[in-house]
């Protein structure tokens, strides 16, 4: 008895490998990284935001419009 459960085990680890991929590459193999060089961005200055941002017709001017979306209740259908 001992012997079918460890002929058995055998036949299916000879298929499982026979299963498997002949040239399996590693994922560190496949992948090369390379150096990236920062790009400088420029910030704006403190000043520039709050002037900007408490400026009230410029907000008013450079706002989304509203768009009124039509409700599902009207319509056809």
């Amino acid at each position: 008895m001992k012997i079918k459960h460890i002929s058995v085990y055998f036949v299916g680890m000879v298929l499982l490998t026979a299963c498997a991929t002949a040239n399996a590459e590693s994922p560190t193999a496949a992948e090369t990284l390379t150096a990236t060089e920062p790009v400088p961005t420029s910030a704006p200055e403190a000043g520039e935001c709050i002037a900007c941002h408490t400026n009230k017709e410029r907000l008013i001017e450079t706002a989304a419009p509203v768009v009124e979306a039509e409700s599902e209740s009207k319509g056809v259908g």
